[in-house]
Parts: C-alpha cells; structure tokens; sequence
C-alpha cells in the first residue's frame, strides 16, 4: 500500500501543522475513524522510542553481569542482538506501514492473525511491559538515592521507584505534546550522558588496547566458552526493546506508514551505537 507523504508546516515550537487527509483516508480503509490530533513530529517520534529502548539502562543494569560472565567479548552480542532486533524491526515497521492504528502489537495481531491470536498477544505484551517497567524503575532506585545522599535500602529503593513510576504516569496522562516534549528531553539526556561517559572512559580511564575484546579472561572456566557467551548475551534483554514504541503511537503522527518505519529504525542504529560507545 503506498502512502502520500502530507504537506507541513514548521511551527516556532518545534512541531508541525499537517494536513493530514491522506492519513484519515488511511485509517478510513481500514475501517478507523481518525480520532487523535496528529501533534507528535517525527523528531518526538524517534525519541520516544529512544527512550523506551534506553540504552543507558541497559548498560548499567546488566553490564556487570554480562562482563563477569562473559568477558569482553560480550561486547559482541551487543551486534548480534542488534542484527537480530533490527529483523524485527524491519517487520514490525512494513506492519504498522500497512496497519498505522494506535494501539501497537494488539490490533497489528488481530488484523494479522486474528482475535484469539491478538488475545494471547495483548496479554503477553501487556505482561511483558508490567514486568520490564517496573524492572528499570526498581533497578534506577539505587541510583536515585545515591543522588540525594539515601541510604539504598530496600523500603527506600521501592519508594523511589514507585515515584519514578508515578512521574511517567503522569507524563503519559498529560497529553501526546507534554510526552513529545518529554521525550525529546530524555533522548538529548540520554545521548548526551552516553556521549560524555564514553568519552570520558576512553580518554582518560583507558587501561586496554582493542585487542581485548577478544580475550576472555577465562570466563566460562573450562567449560564451552559458547555457552557462557550466550548468557552474557543477555544483556541485549535490555539494550534492544521498546523500539516498537514508536508505533504504538501511530495515529499521533503524520504519514506514519513511512515515519515510523525510519523512527524504529534509527532507534536500533543510534540505541545500539550508544551502547557499544558506552
């Protein structure tokens, strides 16, 4: 199905007045009425899910575990899941092309394969997201006390990560341009802490040539190496998902059936760059 890119208008505030007649037709033929403001640019687009994707948290959350058990090496699993998440993401951008609802995996599902199947996936999803949230909210805890000088205990981490969780509740209920705003904000956070850290290791903390990412310092003892690698390859549990956040959003964004492919897209090729820098 092909799509007619909207004529736009650049707004002061950074967001776009589109018409955006094409994309209701769209959703007319498939049985949609067009209910959402188009108000989320494809700048916001990306960030969003940039910042789902969030390759920071990756990073801190399983990067001791994937170094102990793995050695350097595990770096390369961060291009292999990549390679692989980016498949994925080739498929989920030519679905929302064809089906650009709001809503993500569900409708995408029922449409597909129909209402049993969409069923088990809304739940799977709905699951999958209640766990990994609440997961990178819990895991941000300790370093959210350590910024205002708290002890890290457990009653105070979940405090911090139930105030975490509140914030972003709030963000979402506020409206798609407070979530576009905020989302941006996340992104330049995000990529600019990866950037000043990266570098800064580099430069003035280096102790290795490249060479080492191929030595594994033993890790996985006598054993196969392979199967130590794969565990530590789990660290790309965390450093490539959410990109499909982009369109759970789609009737929020002009001409989604061909901005949010490139949004999913980018945000495994700058997500994964990030991470590997980091």
């Amino acid at each position: 199905m092909s799509t007619t890119q909207p004529t736009s208008d650049a707004r002061d505030d950074g967001f776009y007045d589109f018409h955006d007649k094409d994309d209701a037709a769209h959703l007319h033929a498939l049985g949609y009425k067009s209910e959402f403001k188009r108000d989320m640019s494809p700048w916001a687009n990306f960030s969003l899910g940039f910042t789902y994707l969030s390759p920071v948290v990756g990073i801190y959350t399983l990067f001791a575990f994937a170094l102990a058990t793995g050695g350097p090496p595990m770096i390369w699993s961060l291009l292999i899941v990549g390679v692989g998440q980016l498949l994925v993401a080739l498929t989920f951008s030519e679905i929302v092309a064809q089906f650009p609802v709001a809503g993500g995996v569900y409708p995408w599902a029922r449409r597909l394969w129909g209402r049993r199947y969409a069923w088990m996936t809304g739940w799977v999803y709905l699951v999958a997201l209640l766990v990994t949230i609440a997961s990178v909210a819990y895991g941000s805890g300790p370093f959210i006390a350590a910024t205002f000088g708290i002890d890290a205990t457990v009653n105070n981490v979940i405090a911090f990560s139930l105030l975490l969780l509140a914030v972003a509740t709030a963000i979402n209920f506020m409206g798609t341009k407070v979530l576009a705003k905020a989302a941006i904000i996340g992104f330049s956070a995000e990529i600019i802490g990866a950037l000043v850290v990266g570098g800064w290791l580099l430069i003035a903390h280096r102790e290795h040539n490249i060479g080492i990412i191929f030595d594994s310092f033993g890790a996985g003892g006598d054993g196969d190496y392979m199967w130590a690698f794969a565990a530590a390859a789990l660290i790309g549990l965390y450093q490539y998902y959410g990109f499909e956040a982009c369109g759970d959003v789609a009737e929020e964004v002009p001409n989604p059936g061909k901005l949010i492919p490139k949004a999913m897209r980018r945000t495994i090729y700058i997500g994964g760059a990030a991470a590997t820098f980091v």
